[in-house]
């Protein structure tokens, strides 16, 4: 009798301590599945990071393709002033020669020779305006009038806004600037690095209220010496120009001596 209880209380004991490890299986099982569900994730995690770092590579390698075409663009632009200059240069030089053995050949023209020789080779002028509006110009930003409708002695650039003096003389310098409705303009007029003039804008809130503004200055350059117009703050309106009416912003220039 007492054994048969002795073997009925072993089997409960063992079958307790069964049931007790299969329910620990079971926790260790979940905890596992979830590690193996959290290392998953974490594995997508870092593929999408490289993904997205590989684009962030190629748009930086598009950045700095962009920047190496700007400053070819530059480089461009600059190779060209150089060669402007250089074939005016030499345009004058065969002006001049061209003269003198045309005087040694004819005594007559003597007179001619001296008289050209006091007034100078060639006219430099220039005027040119905005073929279409400036919205809201950048502090720092040159105005670039790209239309050039007079452009005696090839002194203006209409691609970088600015003139080179072909030759050292007196200039006069005029400017006309229109600027939108609902804000300001800044600008100064600039002869290499210095500032020489300045203008400013500003219009009221009422709706189509533009605002004119001019100036006129009067410089003794030195050849190659550039002058140009540049914004003086970040501008809260546009520049007002159009080609096909009157309504148009402007720059020009001329040697008078």
């Amino acid at each position: 009798m007492i054994s048969t209880r002795s073997d009925t209380l072993v089997g409960v004991v063992v079958l307790f301590e069964t049931l007790s490890l299969c329910y620990g299986n079971t926790d260790i099982e979940k905890e596992f599945l979830e590690i193996r569900k959290n290392l998953k994730r974490q594995e997508m995690e870092i593929k999408e990071l490289r993904r997205e770092n590989r684009k962030l590579r190629a748009d930086v390698n598009k950045l700095t393709a962009e920047m190496d075409n700007l400053k070819n663009v530059d480089d461009f632009i600059s190779a060209r002033d150089d060669l402007i200059k250089d074939k005016n240069i030499s345009r004058t030089i065969e002006k001049t020669q061209t003269t003198k053995k045309s005087a040694l050949d004819d005594p007559k023209s003597n007179m001619d020779l001296t008289r050209n020789t006091r007034i100078g080779t060639e006219p430099v002028a220039f005027y040119a305006y905005m073929s279409a509006p400036e919205p809201n110009p950048s502090i720092d930003h040159t105005l670039v009038f790209d239309v050039a409708k007079t452009n005696l002695g090839g002194g203006y650039n209409e691609y970088s806004g600015m003139f080179s003096a072909p030759s050292s003389g007196v200039y006069v310098f005029s400017w006309t600037i229109h600027t939108g409705s609902h804000g300001q303009n800044r600008f100064i007029i600039y002869v290499n690095h210095d500032e020489v003039d300045y203008t400013f804008g500003e219009t009221d809130n009422n709706e189509h209220d533009y605002d004119s503004d001019s100036g006129t200055m009067v410089v003794s350059l030195n050849t190659h010496d550039n002058v140009y117009i540049r914004s003086a703050a970040a501008s809260s309106t546009y520049v007002v120009s159009y080609a096909s009416n009157n309504l148009k912003t402007t720059f020009s220039g001329w040697k008078i001596n």
